[in-house]
């Protein structure tokens, strides 16, 4: 039996949702940083959980050809969400009760997202400037906070996919992310057979997508930053 104690968190909605979007290595490497940053560096884990539920809203708002609001403030973001799926049944939306529920549970998704948004500007690591002997908060509540935002993201778009026709899933195209490809080519050999020679990034997206994939989620930014700027 595993020792609930030790066993790795796991964001099991929002990993849910990344089977649904097909190939989205961007929300994969967000899901990836948030599981192992709730034990190894809390803070940074509350910042990155607000950041999921934006990508899956613009997202959402994207496949439904909705450009996300030019506002930069998350209420309106998250309201332009709400307000452009469906997240009842059809048959519960006339229902005047199912009506002051939706707007109930609205407001209580919000109250639930301002509080990771409160605790992210005044406890992540990688929104504002700390002292350099700022104590941080501990994993219990860094698992609070990537729970909300797994239960929240994971009902939005499912929500999205369930009652919008099912809009296309946009596949990964190997040019999606070219400095990724670069931290591949410059990381390895050329890859040659005879007298032909193939970059190995293009070698491993076109032979093995899976592993491309997994690289991708594995590597942080920064690395790749650096190799763009050869360090």
């Amino acid at each position: 039996m595993v020792d609930a104690r030790t066993a790795p968190f796991v964001m099991h909605g929002a990993r849910e949702v990344l089977a649904l979007t097909g190939e989205a290595t961007h929300l994969e490497q967000q899901i990836t940083a948030i599981e192992n940053a709730v034990t190894a560096a809390p803070n940074l884990a509350i910042d990155l959980a607000r950041t999921l539920i934006e990508t899956i809203c613009k997202t959402i708002l994207n496949d439904r050809g909705q450009p996300d609001c030019e506002s930069s403030r998350f209420n309106d973001l998250l309201q332009q969400t709400y307000s452009s799926i469906q997240l009842l049944p059809d048959a519960k939306l006339a229902l005047p009760e199912s009506q002051a529920a939706l707007l109930q549970l609205a407001e209580n998704l919000d109250v639930a997202i301002f509080s990771i948004s409160k605790l992210r500007q005044v406890e992540g690591i990688a929104s504002h400037g700390k002292d350099a002997y700022f104590s941080t908060l501990e994993e219990v509540q860094a698992e609070f906070a990537a729970r909300a935002a797994d239960a929240l993201v994971s009902f939005l778009y499912k929500s999205h996919r369930r009652y919008s026709g099912n809009p296309p899933i946009r596949l990964l195209e190997y040019g999606d992310h070219p400095d990724f490809n670069e931290y591949i080519d410059t990381s390895n050999e050329v890859v040659r057979l005879f007298d032909y020679e193939y970059k190995p990034s293009e070698v491993l997206f076109l032979v093995d997508r899976q592993a491309y994939r997994d690289l991708f989620a594995s590597i942080s930014p920064d690395m790749v930053d650096d190799v763009k700027e050869g360090v």
